[in-house]
């Protein structure tokens, strides 16, 4: 039976997975289209999800999660 803290930290762990797949995709698929506009929206939406890596890694730091 996992404790509240190690479910907390797996939760943490597989968000901070998922930001990092999500902006890894957004990027590759910028450099494959060639209409600017939607390269500009998806390497916005690259950097909103760097962001909320960031933020959850400092949230992670925070609560002692490695």
């Amino acid at each position: 039976m996992l404790t509240d803290q190690e479910r907390m930290n797996i939760a943490f762990k597989e968000m901070l997975f998922q930001e990092d797949q999500m902006a890894k995709k957004y990027a590759s698929m910028a450099q494959q289209i060639t209409d600017p506009k939607i390269q500009q929206m998806l390497q916005g939406m690259e950097q909103v999800t760097r962001n909320h890596y960031g933020t959850l890694s400092q949230k992670m730091g925070s609560l002692g999660i490695v």
